[in-house]
């Protein structure tokens, strides 16, 4: 049965509920139920909003009737037990992707409005039968967010994990007060006074605001390569794609592109638009999926691509910036034509190519594919927008770099350029961000 808290009464109930799932009119009901999450699915993907009790209690009960349901409505039901606190075993039990799961839970721990606890964490991996595969999973998860440029959501991740033991998870206030106890049993008798237990309790509080200050200071440029002043040859916009210098001021880029799990950070803040599809060039569900969380994000327009880099106090590079990020090589003091070097090779980009035909994970091709000052995916995966617009025949238009998965190598060379509409939306097409070093240090 699934494990809601709930009265004798309310059990009674569940058990009649669940006889009606595997009964005579078993068919009739499952199909309603399974019609019901695949309006809540909709409602998830569109608008976030999670499925009632009611839908979550039916869909769990259809679960153990023996009734199938598919991926998306397994993983649906998990992150409302999750968000309600109830069913949350029940849901786990049916999960079949140990990632997708560690990502829902991840999520759950790092939510803004009830979110689950250290203490709840430790009973679901306790009783748990799978959670040896998703626990690893849901480690690199919380690091990964320990990355994030939401503030909140990333020092929410860097506590979690120094509660992370060698066997499982504690709640810091669970282990502060099992410590005072310990040690008021041995205690001297002046150490028993409220003033010094106080004491004890507040310094550690004390020092890790302080750490966090600390760290959010130097973190301040995470995940960010530093570029020095300095006069760089670039083409940008020069006719024929001809060698030009431009004198640029010190400036940081993003060491990889914008990814679906940032980007929804500024979507769920109301900062920023939804993509224009939930969908990539091969996968339906790609933007809402957790399974597609580290991958850049797509179909996003130039105006949003800009709002998004402001949210986390950034901006979009220059065409000029970007190329020098993609291919200048400050052993030679010369441009590649491609980030590694001046011959094209499949293995070291997502390009038309390789075959693959949609993006992968950021980073996928570190570091080989990186640029001489090691910056990623410089070359294929998405094309990416920049600040530099058009004039004459291109006014209104920015200039977009870098192809995609789905270009030859001709347009994944340093220099190659392209004019895009601004509010141009496509599964090709994404984004990073970069940042003045003035003020960042």
């Amino acid at each position: 049965m699934p494990t809601f808290r709930s009265s004798p009464a309310t059990a009674t109930a569940d058990a009649t509920l669940a006889d009606a799932f595997s009964g005579p009119q078993a068919d009739r009901r499952v199909a309603a139920v399974r019609r019901a999450l695949a309006r809540a699915l909709d409602d998830w993907w569109r608008a976030g909003t999670l499925p009632s009790t009611t839908v979550l209690r039916d869909g769990l009960l259809v679960l153990e009737a023996g009734q199938p349901l598919d991926d998306a409505a397994t993983s649906l039901l998990l992150r409302s037990a999750l968000a309600y606190h109830k069913g949350m075993i029940t849901a786990l039990r049916y999960q079949g992707d140990p990632e997708r799961t560690a990502s829902i839970v991840c999520d759950a721990l790092l939510a803004t409005q009830a979110p689950l606890s250290g203490a709840e964490l430790q009973t679901l991996r306790a009783q748990d039968v799978q959670s040896d595969a998703w626990a690893p999973a849901l480690r690199g998860a919380l690091q990964e967010e320990a990355g994030s440029p939401d503030t909140l959501r990333r020092e929410q991740a860097r506590l979690l994990l120094s509660q992370l033991d060698g066997d499982g998870w504690t709640a810091l206030a669970e282990t502060d007060a099992a410590w005072l106890t310990a040690q008021e049993d041995n205690a001297a008798p002046w150490l028993r006074t409220t003033w010094v237990r106080t004491l004890l309790v507040l310094l550690p509080i004390a020092a890790l605001v302080a750490g966090v200050l600390w760290w959010q200071q130097r973190a301040r440029v995470a995940g960010l390569i530093s570029v020095p002043a300095g006069v760089y040859p670039v083409a940008a916009q020069a006719a024929g794609g001809s060698e030009q210098t431009v004198n640029l001021p010190a400036f940081a880029i993003e060491r990889t592109e914008v990814t679906n799990n940032a980007y929804r950070q500024c979507v769920a803040r109301g900062t920023c638009d939804g993509p224009a599809s939930n969908a990539s060039a091969t996968r339906a569900q790609y933007f809402i999926d957790p399974t597609f969380g580290q991958y850049p994000v797509v179909n996003v327009d130039a105006e949003n691509a800009k709002r998004y880099c402001v949210f986390i106090g950034r901006r979009l590079p220059t065409a000029a910036e970007w190329e020098v990020a993609a291919g200048f090589a400050p052993g030679t003091q010369r441009r590649y034509r491609y980030p590694w070097g001046d011959q094209f090779q499949v293995q070291r980009a997502n390009s038309a190519a390789t075959g693959n035909g949609d993006t992968q994970t950021v980073g996928t091709y570190q570091p080989t594919g990186d640029s001489p000052l090691g910056v990623s995916d410089m070359a294929g995966n998405v094309a990416e927008w920049t600040a530099t617009g058009g004039d004459g025949a291109n006014a209104g238009r920015w200039l977009v770099k870098g192809g995609s998965f789905g270009d030859d190598a001709k347009a994944l060379a340093v220099d190659a350029r392209q004019f895009v509409p601004g509010d141009t939306t496509a599964a090709w097409l994404g984004f990073r961000c970069a940042a003045d070093m003035a003020g960042e240090n």
